[in-house]
């Protein structure tokens, strides 16, 4: 028996390996240590004991790096044989790294990339680390369930939220109608502080219930965001249809590197968006350079906020004569801003500035354009908190009949924008019709709850 005392576990991490359900899922907070002692219950599966080979899947490289790292540390720890030093690192069919680490005793561990392919046809215990952030949960699911219900392996299911229209969510929906024979776990980061985890991070033996209150007002106002702090730290799963652009897209994201205004005239190919505004909203002028024929990066903001039209034409038109490199503006071209078009179009031409009427499908058009190449990371942004806070002003919403309507909130003064001057300079840049996906309405009767159905009755009580 393990003495777990020796490595300096929380309670409900021993709680965590104590357990030893078949299935198991882990809805928590982000950085509380459970892919750490989720390595430490793998190596003695695999290692000590020799029971099975452990397939370890998480949403990106770096994590499945983390966790072989924690790997080796608990097999020296618990003085088990590696056959080689360190971890192989093995490239699969998919071009995609693997990591590995085989015992002595002939298991081994291995470390997946997200790629659910890697998962099928593998005998042995599964992993599946950050489960509900990755796009492609039902394909992950669908390749690692046979393990479990065919041969009886364990598989873990570890992961913060990401929405209440993830799988991972409706998981935790059917443990809680009693409908799953699986074993759930619940940490907050308020559970894991109360539980050691301040007194860890301080290097402390103890703190305080004022020591640890403390320690999580610091993290919670570090965060910064009330939705991302319940999402991500508390358990409670936002509602994805609300937020349009998450935070993690907009972090992949945001590597842009601003430029002082005299270097965008060394730039070689300009575009811009201007969002109109006059005294309660700023008028935003978004400026981004065409870097390469896949690559748009944001290189210069400018605000103009409390002046009249005709001042903001005379400081429009500067720009426009100093930057000759800037080959179309786009202008919102609704309301205020009708007149403020008219003059720049009479200076400049029709061919250099152009005026978008906005609608409910001119937005939805750019926003979902902006969306898509946010994802693609074909556009760049910069690391800007009060921009990604203004991004997360456009909201959406899903009809019944599967439609998207987009809405904007205020904050700050912005009306979203930061937001619509990015996606009018996109909006600038293209050339191509976009045309919007089809929308998903999840729905008890959709082909995806269908098929989540059939994957889940053998897992279902009887």
């Amino acid at each position: 028996m393990i003495d777990y005392s020796k490595f300096g576990f929380m309670p409900y991490q021993v709680a965590w390996l104590e357990d030893t359900a078949q299935i198991k899922l882990y809805e928590k907070s982000r950085r509380v240590g459970l892919t750490y002692v989720q390595a430490f219950e793998d190596v003695v599966d695999a290692g000590v004991y020799g029971k099975y080979d452990v397939w370890f899947s998480s949403n990106n490289e770096t994590n499945a790096r983390e966790y072989i790292d924690y790997c080796k540390k608990f097999a020296k720890a618990l003085s088990v044989a590696l056959e080689v030093a360190g971890g192989e690192t093995l490239i699969d069919d998919e071009g995609a790294n693997t990591f590995v680490l085989k015992f002595k005793n002939g298991k081994r561990i291995t470390g997946l990339s997200s790629s659910p392919n890697q998962l099928h046809g593998k005998g042995g215990k599964i992993v599946l680390d950050e489960f509900a952030r990755r796009d492609n949960e039902l394909e992950v699911w669908e390749a690692a369930s046979p393990a479990a219900l065919v041969w009886g392996y364990p598989i873990r299911i570890i992961s913060t939220h990401r929405g209440k229209q993830s799988i991972f969510y409706s998981f935790i929906k059917r443990l809680e109608r009693g409908e799953l024979p699986w074993a759930h776990h619940r940490t907050t980061f308020v559970d894991a502080v109360r539980q050691g985890l301040a007194a860890k991070s301080l290097g402390k033996e103890s703190c305080s219930r004022e020591e640890q209150d403390a320690y999580i007002a610091k993290i919670r106002d570090s965060v910064g965001d009330a939705s991302i702090w319940a999402q991500q730290f508390m358990c409670q799963p936002q509602d994805e249809n609300e937020t349009f652009i998450p935070w993690p897209l907009m972090e992949a994201a945001g590597r842009a590197e601003l430029l002082p205004f005299e270097e965008l005239k060394a730039c070689r190919e300009l575009y811009a968006g201007l969002d109109v505004g006059r005294t309660t909203n700023f008028s935003l002028l978004w400026i981004v350079e065409k870097v390469s024929a896949s690559l748009l990066m944001t290189r210069h903001i400018y605000t103009i906020q409390g002046d009249d039209f005709p001042t903001q034409d005379r400081k429009l038109s500067e720009v426009m004569g100093e930057l000759p490199n800037l080959r179309r503006l786009c202008i919102d071209a609704t309301g205020m801003g009708i007149g403020l078009t008219d003059y720049l179009q009479e200076q400049w031409g029709k061919a250099r500035i152009e005026g978008v009427t906005f609608s409910a499908t001119t937005k939805e058009v750019m926003a979902f354009r902006m969306k898509k190449q946010l994802e693609d990371q074909s556009f760049l942004i910069p690391e800007d908190r009060v921009i990604f806070e203004d991004f997360q002003l456009v909201k959406q919403t899903i009809t019944a009949s599967g439609n998207i309507r987009l809405s904007a909130g205020t904050k700050n003064d912005s009306h979203a924008d930061r937001f619509w001057g990015a996606a009018l300079a996109l909006e600038a840049a293209s050339m191509e019709i976009y045309v919007t996906p089809a929308v998903h309405v999840a729905t008890a009767t959709n082909r995806r709850s269908e098929r989540l159905e059939k994957m889940l009755q053998g897992f279902t009580r009887e």
